[in-house]
């Protein structure tokens, strides 16, 4: 193929998605059950138990919390619920009032979606619950039957980038190979959302100069000072907690070290805005997501902030994806592509051993996440290797 066919095939690049009556396209077609909080787990997990089409969303806490926290549980969650990969979603509450206020949360995320709430205490119990609920579902179902998957530019996704289990192979290989696939999508017009703060850390000057305007740049300057203040207020030494203990044996020697591999993953380009935990962005490009660090908590933070797809760059190994987000795990360590290939969507050792370039393990990359866009499990999909956790702020009162 010849550089003007290449660049010609790759702007012209698709997948099949499922078309929505307004908002970005879906990767997947999701019958969601979602739990309000935490005493209707067991119940959803019922729900999902008796039918095979419906993906049991269930969440930590959910009572009792104040303010910023109470906010985004219901951000969080409710953009799950409204999610470019969910076609429809049943809201499983134990009262109505917080059912309702999940289910706008959901509806203000995605308008055209058909939302149903069922609750315990109008159901009147756990049994009569579950079976109202099953009528629901068989009907949403029927909604579902219609969506047939059709061709969708690739520039209208919005994809998280995660890395996690990180070695000296993910600031060489996985990270940038995603971050080149990063800036091919801003130019297409997509929308990339990098993450984890504490992970700019020692970095956080050099993304500094790329951001696109001064509320921008402060809003990521003064993440970083929060989660370094929060640190040494409680006598945490960063070099002591991160990088962790995998990271060091892995060849990682510093936060610095970590945070300059670990920022490759957004790309190259302007940083358009900053984002809070489960916040949609407002603009295309590139963008940062002020959020936690741990895998399932920003994972969680990218899929509500409504990425289709997410790619985790692994250098040692970790299997964790999110139910929603179907999460693509890419690593460049050959020893972990050998012991955990289970776990592992995409190879690019090559990349080190020899006998593969950085373009053409970004354009394996791209294929890669075009076929899961289009339908093709990942492996924590096909494992079931997937959770939620939304991140928390204070203390439940």
């Amino acid at each position: 193929m010849t550089k003007s066919s290449r660049k010609k095939s790759r702007s012209a690049a698709a997948f099949l998605g499922y078309r929505r009556p307004s908002g970005a396209p879906g990767a997947r077609n999701h019958l969601a059950a979602v739990s309000v909080m935490d005493n209707t787990n067991p119940l959803v997990r019922r729900i999902g138990s008796l039918r095979r089409d419906i993906l049991a969303l269930n969440t930590t806490f959910g009572r009792n919390l104040m303010a910023g926290d109470e906010a985004q549980h219901f951000r969080v969650m409710g953009h799950l619920a409204g999610h470019p990969n969910v076609g429809a979603a049943l809201i499983v509450g134990l009262e109505p009032e917080s059912a309702a206020k999940m289910a706008e949360a959901a509806a203000r995320a995605s308008p055209w979606m058909p939302i149903e709430i069922v609750t315990v205490q109008e159901s009147g119990g756990t049994l009569k619950t579950t079976d109202r609920a099953l009528d629901v579902a068989a009907r949403l179902s029927g909604h579902l039957a219609s969506a047939r998957r059709v061709e969708c530019p690739l520039g209208e996704i919005t994809l998280g980038t995660e890395c996690g289990g990180s070695d000296t192979t993910s600031g060489l290989v996985s990270n940038p190979v995603t971050g080149m696939l990063a800036d091919r999508l801003v130019a297409r017009g997509g929308a990339v959302i990098f993450s984890e703060t504490l992970e700019i850390v020692g970095a956080e000057h050099l993304l500094a100069r790329r951001a696109g305007d001064a509320q921008t740049r402060r809003r990521l300057l003064a993440g970083v000072r929060r989660a370094l203040d929060y640190a040494a207020g409680a006598g945490v030494d960063l070099i002591g907690c991160n990088p962790t203990a995998d990271n060091i044996k892995g060849g990682i020697s510093s936060i610095e070290e970590k945070s300059l591999g670990a920022v490759k993953k957004g790309g190259s380009g302007p940083i358009n805005e900053v984002v809070g935990v489960g916040e949609r962005p407002s603009r295309r490009g590139t963008i940062f997501a002020d959020a936690p660090c741990g895998g399932v908590e920003n994972l969680t933070s990218l899929s509500a902030s409504g990425a289709q797809a997410i790619i985790f760059s692994t250098g040692i190994g970790n299997p964790i994806g999110h139910p929603v987000s179907p999460t693509i795990h890419v690593t460049g360590n050959p020893r972990t592509a050998a012991r955990m290939a289970e776990n592992i969507d995409l190879d690019l050792s090559a990349v080190i051993s020899g006998g593969m370039g950085f373009e053409e393990a970004a354009d394996r990359l791209e294929a890669e996440l075009i076929d899961v866009l289009s339908g093709k499990p990942t492996c924590a999909e096909a494992l079931g290797e997937t959770e939620i956790t939304v991140s928390r702020a204070g203390l439940n009162l």
